[in-house]
C-alpha cells in the first residue's frame, strides 16, 4: 500500500511479513564467522569487492558470509532492494530471515526475505547498523583518499525515490523522482550537485544545486570493540563554496512540495581494511516546494557563498565535535538577483542534501561513519502592485551538519515501511540507527530594502 491507486510493490509485500525484524536481530548462537576466501579475480567489481578474513577482526555471530564476491551477483532489482545471486555458492544455503548477509561491500544488510525465483535466490535487503555486522575491529585510511573520480552506480527508479512531501508518501511515477521530475547529479572533481527540472500540473522549474569542491577528499577512522564504537573520525577536505540557481513559474495558482532523494551512488572503493571492503560513497536529496499566490507567479534568482575549511566530526569518549567549514562570504548576491513581477507574492524552498559516507552498503543503506550537510535556501518576492512604493525581496539561508556513526534511509523508504507496520501495530522505525549529533553552521534572513514596510 503505497501511495493511493497504486499498485503493491513485490518488495513491499516481503516488508510486510518481515517488519518486527526490523526492529531487533536475530542470532543463531554461533560463534566467530569468517568471510570464505575471495575469488582469484575478485569477482564483479560492478557489485562491490568480497571480504575477506583477518585476525584482528570479530564478526556478529548471524552474520552469513556468501562466496563468490561479486561474481555471484546475477542482478539487482529496480528498487536497489532485492539481490538475485547463485544459489550454489557457499554460505547462501545458509540464509533465512533476520540473518545479515555480507556478499560484497555493496551487498550486506539484514534479511528481509530470500526465496528461490527461477536459477537464482532473490535475497531482498534491509538497513543494518555496522555493530551488527562488526563485533570488534579498528579500521582507518590510509592518507587521504581521493574524491575526484568516483564510480557511479546508478538504482535506476525505485518506488522509495518517487516521494511527495505534501502527500506524505509514495507519489505518482515516471522517472527518478515522479511525475515530471527529471535530476541530472554530478560528482565530484569541482563539487557534489544536481541539476533538476519539474513540468507537471502548471508549474515549470528548472535549478542547480552544487556544493563546491576543490580536490575533494576523505579520512576516516573507526573503532569498534564490543559491538560499540569507541572513536571515529570522519573528514571531508576541499570544501570551496555553495552555488544555486533556481527560476520558478506557474500559469495556475498551483503549488508543489517534492522531496527527491537521488537513487545513485558516486563510490570511491577504499582498498581492504582488515578484510573489510569499505568505500566512500555521496549521494544526494533534492526537494523544491513553491509558494506562488497568484495564477500569473514567477520568481527566478541565483547566487553563490564561499566556504572554506573541513566538513566532518570527531567521536571518542562518549562525546562528539564537528569539524565545520571555518568561514562563509557571499560572492553574489541571490537576494539582488530575485526577479519575478506578479500580482501576488511569490515564493521557492530549494532543499539540497549532500551526504558523505565512508562504510559498507550501497543506494542509502550504507552503514558506517557519515557526514550529511543540508542547504536550505527560501527565497521570496513581493507583489508588483506595490512598485511604486517598493518591491521586497528576502533570502534565508541555512546551512546544516548532521554526522555519526550507524546508517540512514531513503525518506520516501521509511514512509513506505512503516505504513506496513502501523498495519501490524509495531512502531515505527527512523530514517537513522546508530549514534550522532548535528549542528547549525549558518543562518541568516537578507532583506531588501530592510523597511517597515518589508519587514512587515
Amino acid at each position: 500500500m503505497a501511495a493511493r491507486g497504486r499498485r503493491r510493490h513485490p518488495a513491499v509485500a516481503a516488508l510486510l511479513t518481515v517488519t518486527l525484524l526490523l526492529l531487533t536481530g536475530c542470532s543463531s548462537g554461533a560463534a566467530d564467522p569468517k568471510p570464505p576466501r575471495p575469488p582469484a579475480d575478485g569477482g564483479d567489481q560492478r557489485y562491490g569487492v568480497a571480504p575477506a578474513s583477518d585476525p584482528e577482526v570479530t564478526y556478529q555471530p548471524d552474520v552469513v558470509f556468501v562466496g563468490g564476491g561479486g561474481g555471484s551477483v546475477r542482478g539487482l532489482s529496480e528498487d536497489a532492494l532485492t539481490w538475485r545471486i547463485d544459489p550454489g555458492a557457499s554460505g547462501a544455503d545458509k540464509l533465512a530471515r533476520g540473518k545479515v548477509m555480507f556478499l560484497t561491500g555493496r551487498a550486506v544488510g539484514r534479511v528481509l526475505d530470500v526465496r528461490s525465483d527461477g536459477d537464482d535466490l532473490a535475497v531482498t535487503l534491509g538497513p543494518v547498523d555496522i555493530t551488527q555486522v562488526i563485533r570488534d575491529g579498528t579500521f582507518a585510511s590510509d592518507g587521504p583518499v581521493s574524491l575526484e573520480s568516483p564510480t557511479r552506480y546508478d538504482g535506476g527508479t525505485p518506488f522509495w525515490a518517487e516521494y511527495d512531501a505534501e502527500a506524505g508518501g509514495a507519489g505518482g511515477g515516471g522517472g527518478a523522482g515522479g511525475a515530471g521530475f527529471a535530476v541530472t547529479p554530478i560528482c565530484c572533481a569541482r563539487g557534489v550537485g544536481a541539476h533538476f527540472t519539474y513540468d507537471g500540473g502548471g508549474i515549470r522549474i528548472s535549478g542547480t544545486a552544487t556544493l563546491l569542491m576543490k580536490k575533494p577528499t576523505a579520512r576516516f577512522h573507526l573503532e569498534i570493540r564490543g559491538a560499540t564504537v569507541q572513536r571515529a573520525e570522519l573528514e571531508i577536505s576541499g570544501v570551496a563554496g555553495l552555488r544555486i540557481e533556481i527560476a520558478g513559474a506557474t500559469d495556475r495558482g498551483h503549488n508543489i512540495n517534492k522531496r527527491i532523494p537521488i537513487p545513485l551512488d558516486f563510490s570511491v572503493p577504499v582498498d581492504q581494511i582488515l578484510g573489510v571492503p569499505f568505500a566512500v560513497t555521496a549521494s544526494q536529496l533534492i526537494g523544491v516546494q513553491t509558494a506562488f499566490s497568484a495564477k500569473d507567479g514567477n520568481i527566478k534568482a541565483a547566487g553563490e557563498w564561499s566556504l572554506g575549511g573541513s566538513l566532518g566530526f570527531g567521536y571518542a569518549n562518549g562525546a562528539f565535535g564537528a569539524t565545520e567549514p571555518w568561514s562563509l562570504t557571499l560572492r553574489n548576491s541571490i537576494t539582488d538577483s530575485i526577479t519575478g513581477p506578479s500580482v501576488g507574492v511569490n515564493g521557492i524552498i530549494v532543499h539540497y542534501q549532500a551526504a558523505f559516507r565512508a562504510g559498507l552498503g550501497a543506494l542509502g543503506f550504507t552503514a558506517g561513519l557519515y557526514a550529511t550537510v543540508t542547504t536550505s535556501v527560501g527565497l521570496t518576492v513581493g507583489s508588483a502592485l506595490g512598485s511604486p512604493i517598493t518591491v521586497c525581496r528576502s533570502t534565508q539561508l541555512g546551512l546544516y551538519l548532521d554526522y555519526g556513526v550507524g546508517y540512514s534511509i531513503p525518506a520516501g523508504l521509511v514512509k513506505v515501511i512503516n505504513a506496513f507496520l502501523d498495519l501490524v501495530n509495531v512502531a515505527p522505525i527512523g530514517a537513522k540507527a546508530g549514534i550522532g549529533g548535528s549542528d547549525v553552521l549558518f543562518s541568516k534572513l537578507d532583506l531588501q530594502p530592510n523597511t517597515r514596510i518589508c519587514r512587515s
